[in-house]
């Protein structure tokens, strides 16, 4: 047999924590986001994560059109979910800032952000390193025969080692 098929996941649940950027992360796997991390609420799981990596990549040609080198500069990953809650946190991520009775112009505020995906007993975790900014990616519809999604995009930012996320996970993950 050519590969093994319990390397291959099928995530049948997962969350989204966000935080403060003084937010504690948890030790292990084994240990709870605390009190200082707040869930984002229902997620859309036929959306899934989307993790997108954009970057300038050009390449470097001797005369003969000799491939010579590639230069690569200006790295982004973002990373895309879509919440099906309206709640306290969900309102603070598209209208931050913004008070229960008053919207104001968003500007996306720095957070820390962390993804879970679990499958069994089977969960891994990524918990951006540095902060994250996160907006809407899209409409938001409002309508008697859908429910109303939040597609959110996640900006992350490294730390000045270049790390986007620190990574926990169980065995088989």
């Amino acid at each position: 047999m050519a590969g093994d098929p319990t390397n291959a996941a099928l995530w049948t649940d997962a969350d989204v924590y966000v935080g403060a950027l003084t937010a504690v992360n948890p030790a292990t796997i084994d240990d709870p986001f605390g009190v200082d991390w707040d869930l984002v609420g229902l997620l859309d799981g036929d959306e899934g994560f989307t993790q997108s990596r954009d970057e300038d990549v050009d390449d470097k040609y001797a005369w003969g059109g000799i491939l010579v080198r590639t230069s690569r500069a200006h790295f982004k990953l973002t990373v895309g979910f879509t919440a099906l809650e309206d709640n306290a946190t969900t309102r603070s991520l598209i209208w931050p800032g913004s008070t229960d009775s008053q919207l104001i112009v968003p500007k996306p505020d720095r957070v820390k952000i962390a993804f879970e995906t679990r499958e069994g007993d089977i969960v891994k975790r990524l918990i951006c390193a540095q902060y994250a900014e996160v907006s809407i990616d899209g409409d938001i519809t409002e309508n008697e025969a859908d429910l109303t999604s939040y597609q959110l995009i996640a900006t992350i930012y490294p730390t000045s080692g270049k790390v986007l996320f620190n990574r926990q996970f169980t065995d088989g993950s």
